[in-house]
């Protein structure tokens, strides 16, 4: 394994990292290195695909090695020429909006007392929902006396004393400190990625999808195109051909090495956000919160949702950090850096396109015409940069969705195509979980503390301290109220999808509190308020230092779910004897083999075609591929009816090789299969998979 992830590492290095340096240097207005880093992968991520689909779709030949080499020199050297010719973007030390008022006497005990009974939750000494609704009261009644505690302390000669803060901000030892923190975290975040994946699934990635991502990707570096597999936005199956290509690594092993590491993507977003919005204090704390408590986050990976996970919970969260940017410095080059990694998520996937594009349409509609009556500069930055975003969001998703056809149907055609088929498809057919699973997928650390600095926000008038402050401060709320609506309704499509973004901002409002109630103990002088304030860190660390052992032992185990672990020994057999005899065509696979789904024997094959789904998901209609329901029932007719004359047809049409049975799949005899001699001869067998060849005729 450790040869494989060198190798794979050095290639993402010239796909995923070096190419966009140069443009992050040139666009991001930051003096923070950590922070340019993440801007320079987005961007790299965003660009090298970009560019690489025009020769792989417009050639027909996939991503090939030049197309590689060629899309990673165009992006590098277009940075180099940029960064040469205007210079580095001008940073900004401060951050845009200034640290709340310290917590005093008022709000810490009913916070103390929050913290106490979160605590006894967590090791089951209290239990029950009325404890859980208590808790939420406490909180808000914390949140509601810092109304009053802030009230005072903003009046004149009575602001809270940051000496301690603001005069080591430059110093050498703080920014040898900063960067310690922040290695340790994301050393923390990679051990809780690799631990189990390396000791429970090796020489697999781990998640159900991973099946249908190698097969994309596999599509791109022979076809540049995967329309004929399913609706997919091209970004991650693009870039994932150009590392294979540079690495000489299969898809499939480099899942398997790179996979975990992707759970450092989020911390690192959230760290350059909180970063730019309050300070790096912060923005150590929001990458801890992200990378260490979240659950939902976790899942994404457990489940090898790795477009999406991409998509809402690195590229977004950087496009707002964009945007916020964009709020304190309106300049050409800040509304490039949001166009272009707000129109990214529609690069990687669906879900993080749909969240952003409400989220920015509740943007425009809030700040734009207040922005024309009080500061029309700031609001023409604004509004060209959500327009030149529209136009690039539009570029992407105009093959992958069919938008003309759609356009079409919305205006009064009879079809609107794939696009609005797939939202046909997803809309009202998934169910919410009940309102207390939110604490599952976020943990209860970033559930409260995260509700305490949301209200904190919305009770303290230092978080309006200026327009780009508050417009900064309304963002984020805006964020996290409209993912909890998604996360609640059907009608989103994807409510378990939004119920695990939401912690994303809920992270960051936790890292606002935990470090804002941090700094009311190292300032407050009153004696009991001292104490006081020592009590609240000491809970807040047994909260969040026990949530994170937990979470570091339960990710070095199986993955919870059995479908989502490694294919059993006999299936990957099968699965090796399928690649080594793969001379083309197609195959037909039981829709599942035990728990693992018939696109893991295309998958391990190199195979395309043709899927199955058994009769169940079918008549679901939900994430059916691109050609519908009708091959998907002509598969299941030719594994039912061995000797039907449609099933000769079936097989003849879609120049099927192997027919691959389980032998426990229900209601399928696979004996009968291997007794007709006559027209299929067995090539392969062992204990749990039989695949037959057919017959000349």
């Amino acid at each position: 394994m450790l040869l494989d992830l060198i190798r794979a590492l050095l290639a993402v290095t010239l796909v995923a990292v070096l190419p966009g340096w140069f443009w992050a240097v040139c666009l991001c207005a930051s003096v923070d290195r950590a922070s340019r880093f993440v801007y320079g992968i987005a961007l790299s991520i965003t660009l090298v695909p970009t560019v690489a689909l025009v020769p792989a779709h417009l050639l027909g030949t996939g991503v090939t090695l030049a197309v590689t080499v060629v899309s990673v020199s165009v992006v590098f050297f277009a940075g180099l020429v940029a960064y040469l010719r205007f210079g580095p973007a001008k940073g900004q030390e401060e951050p845009i909006a200034p640290g709340l008022a310290l917590p005093g006497l008022p709000t810490l005990i009913p916070l103390i007392a929050a913290l106490a009974l979160a605590l006894g939750a967590m090791f089951d000494i209290v239990s029950g929902k009325r404890i859980l609704l208590l808790i939420a009261v406490l909180v808000a009644v914390a949140g509601v006396a810092h109304f009053f505690v802030a009230r005072r302390r903003d009046e004149p000669g009575s602001r809270p004393r940051e000496e301690i803060l603001e005069s080591s901000r430059k110093s050498l030892i703080i920014s040898i400190a900063r960067y310690a923190l922040l290695s340790v975290v994301l050393g923390l975040v990679l051990l809780r990625g690799y631990l189990g994946p390396v000791r429970y699934d090796w020489p697999f990635a781990r998640g159900i999808d991973k099946y249908e991502h190698v097969i994309m990707t596999n599509m791109m570096l022979s076809e540049g195109t995967t329309e004929t597999f399913m609706l997919y936005p091209p970004g991650f199956h693009v870039l994932t051909a150009g590392i294979s290509r540079l690495s000489g690594l299969e898809p499939m092993e480099i899942f398997a090495v790179l996979a975990p590491a992707l759970l450092v993507l989020p911390a690192m977003a959230c760290y350059a956000l909180a970063t730019r919005l309050w300070g790096w204090q912060y923005g150590v704390a929001a990458a801890a919160f992200s990378g260490l408590l979240l659950d939902g986050t976790y899942q994404h990976l457990n489940e090898a949702r790795w477009p999406n996970f991409i998509g809402s919970q690195y590229l977004m969260i950087l496009a707002v950090a964009a945007l916020i940017g964009l709020y304190a410095s309106p300049t050409v080059r800040q509304g490039l850096l949001f166009a272009l990694l707000g129109s990214s998520a529609v690069l990687y996937h669906q879900i993080a396109s749909y969240a952003e594009a409400v989220l920015l349409a509740f943007v425009a509609l809030l700040f734009l015409p207040y922005l024309l009556l009080r500061d029309r500069g700031r609001a023409l930055a604004l509004f060209s940069s959500l327009a030149l975003l529209g136009f690039l969001s539009v570029l992407y998703a105009w093959d992958t969705y069919d938008l003309g056809r759609l356009a079409w149907g919305l205006l009064g055609g009879q079809e609107t195509g794939r696009g609005g088929e797939a939202v046909a498809m997803a809309i009202g057919t998934k169910a919410a979980y009940p309102l207390h699973h939110l604490i599952r997928t976020t943990s209860p650390p970033v559930l409260w503390l995260g509700l305490l600095g949301t209200l904190l926000l919305l009770v303290d008038r230092r978080s309006r301290a200026s327009t780009p402050a508050t417009m900064a401060h309304l963002t984020l709320l805006l964020w996290a109220v409209l993912l909890f609506v998604g996360s609640r309704t059907g009608l989103s499509g994807f409510p378990d999808r939004f119920e695990r973004d939401v912690g994303v901002p809920l992270a960051l409002l936790a890292a606002l509190a935990f470090v804002t109630i941090f700094r009311a103990r190292l300032e407050l002088r009153w004696p009991v308020a001292l104490v006081a304030g020592l009590i609240a860190v000491l809970l807040m660390g047994a909260l969040v230092g026990p949530q994170t052992v937990v979470n570091i032992r339960e990710a070095d185990a199986p993955s919870p779910r059995q479908r989502d672990r490694p294919p059993p020994r006999p299936v990957a057999a099968a699965g090796e004897w399928l690649e080594e005899h793969n001379s083309g065509g197609s195959i037909l696979v039981t829709p599942y083999l035990n728990y693992v789904p018939s696109r893991a024997m295309l998958a391990m094959g190199g195979y395309t075609k043709m899927q199955s789904y058994d009769l169940a998901r079918i008549k679901r209609a939900r994430d059916l591929p691109p050609f519908g329901a009708g091959p998907l029932r002509d598969a299941l007719w030719a594994l039912y009816h061995p000797l039907d004359e449609r099933t000769a047809r079936i097989i003849e049409e879609n120049d099927v090789r192997y027919i691959v049975l389980f032998k426990r799949y229900p209601g399928m005899n696979w004996r009968f299969w291997k007794e007709r001699t006559v027209l299929y001869r067995v090539v392969f067998e062992n204990r749990a998979v039989v695949i037959l060849e057919p017959r000349e005729t």
